[in-house]
């Protein structure tokens, strides 16, 4: 079988050879040197089952390193494979080497491949104990032991098969499951506490029809079901012979956004002002790992955009407590927070193995605070050099885009989700859950898919 571009990728750079999962054969190594490479399966084998072997030289040293390439390859074209990297020539391993392992190991686990560490030297395999924590990567003493923990995971997964299709390892599974779980547990009561209300508020003849008044209004407005209904939760009700909610409730012009140059400030949603927040903040100081989360009444900071984290952090992350992180710590004290992540006693054993196996060994988070000096959420930008702080220019612009952020952000809490509050009020009044927005009101036009009963 002709790799082509995955042996071209990987030569000069590391050797490839495949053999079956019980060690009994092994096919021709891939010679680093050699054009038109071909990489021979093993005797009397097919490809399903088998084991690579992939020997880099060198240093592990950036998340795009053709070992990386390589593996994912083997993973996407023989799906049931299992990837063993010899690190047995590797001395030395950087925090970008380790982002990319991750990486690479989630691609090969989504297509049902192993992605397995063997042969490092002492310090090797001392920093990648510490940084490897989620289950994904299992590091073994030899290229045999691992081979031979292949042909036990074979067996073991010939069991568990659906269809043809490899089940996904137990230990992910189940926290995907615990994630989902958590996610509907939070939503779930605010959901059926507002479709309560709306039903004795309004005399609703079921919970069906309260549910499609929130979704309605909710999509028309753009503003996430999970936030309609906390919002609900907390105002005082309206009066029921009113046409509005809010009878005073006098217009507010939407805060300028510099970070959005041509865009209409009012005309923005929600989603695009954090994505653009982020990706400004990540510019700002040249990285690529980076998270914004926002106040929430009832978890305290939720998860809203991110980039450059896996699964894994982004489960554990989703929604954070007082005093578990430095980004709560943000929120709490109004003020900016630089977090060295091995060190900051703010961080439990566990949020630390979870974030340094990210490659992050520092923290930036700034709160992004409204004009009644409420703090509305807080950005976060990782980065791989320990103890990097900001220079005065990179703390002023970041300053400037937490405090243009934090107004509109607060303003949309004010203005947008309170236009949502009222049109779900003249909604229910008529009680008419498939009634169309008014067509005086801006934000009255088709924003985006149904959300879902579970949009948070």
């Amino acid at each position: 079988m002709d790799q082509g571009p995955l042996a071209g990728g990987l030569r000069n750079e590391a050797e490839m050879r495949e053999i079956d999962a019980t060690g009994r054969a092994e096919g021709q190594a891939v010679r680093k040197d050699a054009p038109g490479v071909r990489a021979h399966m093993a005797a009397g084998e097919g490809s399903s089952g088998a084991v690579w072997v992939l020997r880099p030289d060198g240093g592990l040293d950036r998340p795009d390193h053709p070992l990386f390439t390589g593996a994912w390859q083997v993973g996407r074209d023989r799906p049931t494979a299992a990837v063993i990297v010899d690190l047995s020539r590797v001395r030395e391993i950087t925090a970008d080497g380790v982002r990319g392992l991750l990486h690479c190991a989630r691609a090969l686990a989504e297509a049902g491949a192993a992605l397995l560490l063997a042969g490092a030297d002492e310090p090797v395999a001392r920093l990648l104990r510490v940084a490897l924590v989620d289950g994904t990567i299992r590091i073994h003493d030899t290229v045999e032991a691992a081979v031979a923990a292949c042909g036990a995971a074979a067996r073991a997964d010939a069991a568990a098969r659906d269809g043809g299709r490899t089940a996904v390892p137990e230990v992910i599974r189940l926290r995907r499951e615990t994630v989902d779980l958590r996610a509907r547990l939070r939503s779930h009561p605010l959901i059926a506490q507002a479709q309560g209300v709306l039903r004795e508020r309004y005399r609703l003849p079921d919970p069906q029809t309260a549910f499609t008044l929130l979704q309605r209004s909710s999509q028309a407005h753009n503003v996430k079901l999970r936030t309609l209904a906390a919002t609900l939760l907390r105002m005082e009700r309206p009066d029921p012979d009113s046409p509005l909610w809010f009878p005073e409730r006098a217009p507010e012009e939407a805060p300028a956004l510099p970070f959005l140059p041509g865009v209409r400030t009012g005309e923005v949603n929600r989603g695009t002002v954090v994505k653009r927040v982020l990706s400004q903040a990540l510019e700002v100081l040249g990285s690529d790992m980076g998270d914004v989360q926002l106040a929430d009444p009832v978890s305290g900071l939720r998860m809203e955009q991110h980039h450059g984290f896996g699964r894994e952090f982004l489960d554990f992350f989703a929604h954070v407590g007082e005093g578990e992180t430095s980004c709560a710590t943000a929120a709490a004290r109004a003020r900016p927070v630089m977090s060295d992540i091995a060190t900051d006693r703010v961080f439990s054993d566990t949020a630390r193995e979870v974030i340094l196996a990210t490659g992050s060994r520092t923290a930036h988070s700034i709160p992004m605070t409204g004009a009644s000096r409420r703090v509305v959420g807080v950005f976060s930008v990782h980065l791989s050099q320990a103890g990097r702080s900001l220079t005065n220019a990179e703390a002023g612009i970041l300053h400037q885009l937490a405090t243009r952020a934090g107004l509109w952000l607060e303003w949309h809490e004010r203005t947008v989700v309170l236009d949502a509050l009222e049109d779900l009020h003249q909604r229910a009044q008529g009680a008419d859950p498939e009634a169309a927005p008014r067509a005086s009101d801006p934000e009255a036009a088709p924003r985006r898919p149904d959300p879902g009963p579970w949009s948070v």
